[in-house]
């Protein structure tokens, strides 16, 4: 009998470990699955057998998902290169357009995926390799297809090349050369953009320049072209979006905040001629009026912004000065078009009396880079004898009368 029980015991232990093996065989079996149903994908693809190649990524990614759930395979480097590479031709495929039930392949999360699953596959030198060469290949690919379309003129076909080739650097993590593809893209974009122009298709222009964004979301080339443009078509709700990219991607560019507040206050001049025939009881008084002090917000908030970076920027420095001078002669000429009993007069004297002296400040630092400016010096003359810096307002109309003798 304890002979019996304990060849009991051994069968039952046997049992046990024929279970286990045979359930990690069945795990192992999936990548090998996966592998055996992916291989037949390439032949598909090239022979342009395309509903074949789809068949066969979507059941080496049934077998490959098993594998990613299964505790003894889910950090696998072979399971790993194998989800990757998956994942990226589906990726490849539904980039196609042929297949709706493949767009969900398109998404951000896919990307994280392949890039997850190739840190991992990369941690064994084995699996390193071959995901390097793989994404190699399909870089190969791709610039190849961005150099000859390139030399066709075919720039929105090149500049798809140039780009493939940087996303999949970026999500497979190879970098060399990584920027050169960035650099590649966008010459093609703004060729593309500059052709779109020449056949006056503006407005595919504006759209090509938005798509291109999405992949290069900080170049600042493409978002000051974008700016550029949409002014040409008198849109400036457009040029802020792409001026606000050009910020971001360029937050010490002093000429680009310089030239947008200088094209804010011109917009905000012109609004105020329109606002300057209107009086109260005019439809829409209200609105353009807040445009208008919008628009002078915004002019103002930029130069400042040029001066902050250069403190002497003699072209910000210049507008910000006729921008506050402006605004000085405006509100002057609303006050003097006033009842005295107007129980606004006083607050409309006062804001116009701040604008000549925040004027003061900026032409200072333009007159110091150009001393010999008749303008400007009789202009800083008259606002320090308005302001009651007689002094000040001495010294300036002497240089203004020796500069205009010369």
């Amino acid at each position: 009998m304890k002979l019996f029980i304990r060849n009991m015991r051994k069968i039952g232990l046997l049992t046990i470990s024929l279970i286990s093996f045979n359930t990690v065989m069945a795990q192992k079996t999936n990548v090998v699955s996966a592998a055996v149903e992916y291989k037949k994908y390439e032949p598909s693809l090239m022979m342009q057998k395309f509903d074949d190649a789809k068949n066969s990524l979507l059941s080496a990614k049934k077998y490959i998902d098993l594998a990613m759930q299964d505790a003894t395979t889910k950090n696998d480097e072979k399971a790993h290169y194998y989800n990757a590479i998956i994942n990226y031709c589906l990726a490849e495929l539904s980039g196609m357009g042929k297949y709706d039930d493949l767009k969900l392949y398109q998404n951000d999360s896919i990307e994280g995926v392949i890039k997850n699953s190739v840190a991992i596959a990369s941690k064994k030198s084995q699996w390193k390799i071959e995901v390097t060469d793989f994404f190699n290949g399909r870089v190969s690919q791709a610039v190849m297809i961005g150099e000859m379309m390139y030399k066709q003129k075919k720039y929105d076909m090149a500049f798809a090349g140039f780009a493939m080739a940087y996303k999949i650097k970026d999500i497979s993590g190879i970098d060399t050369d990584k920027e050169n593809m960035k650099v590649n893209s966008i010459i093609s974009a703004r060729h593309q953009v500059d052709t779109l122009k020449q056949m006056d298709s503006l407005d595919r222009a504006i759209e090509f320049i938005s798509k291109a964004m999405e992949i290069f979301p900080k170049s600042e080339e493409l978002a000051i072209d974008g700016v550029n443009l949409a002014l040409s078509m008198d849109n400036l709700v457009k040029a802020e979006e792409f001026f606000n990219r050009a910020a971001e991607a360029a937050p010490t560019n002093k000429v680009l905040f310089s030239n947008m507040g200088s094209i804010f206050l011109n917009q905000a001049d012109k609004a105020y001629e329109s606002f300057s025939t209107m009086t109260v009881t005019s439809p829409g008084y209200q609105e353009k009026s807040n445009e208008v002090e919008e628009l002078y917000g915004k002019a103002e908030k930029n130069l400042l912004k040029a001066l902050e970076i250069d403190p002497n920027y003699a072209e910000a420095a210049y507008n910000l000065g006729v921008l506050y001078l402006g605004r000085g002669e405006k509100l002057k000429i609303q006050a003097g078009q006033m009842d005295f009993n107007d129980p606004d007069y006083e607050a409309v004297s006062q804001r116009a009396k701040e604008m000549y002296e925040k004027a003061i400040a900026p032409l200072e630092i333009y007159i110091q880079q150009d001393p010999n400016n008749v303008g400007v010096l009789q202009v800083l003359f008259q606002v320090h004898r308005n302001a009651g810096n007689t002094e000040k307002a001495m010294e300036y109309k002497r240089r203004a009368d020796e500069a205009g003798g010369e």
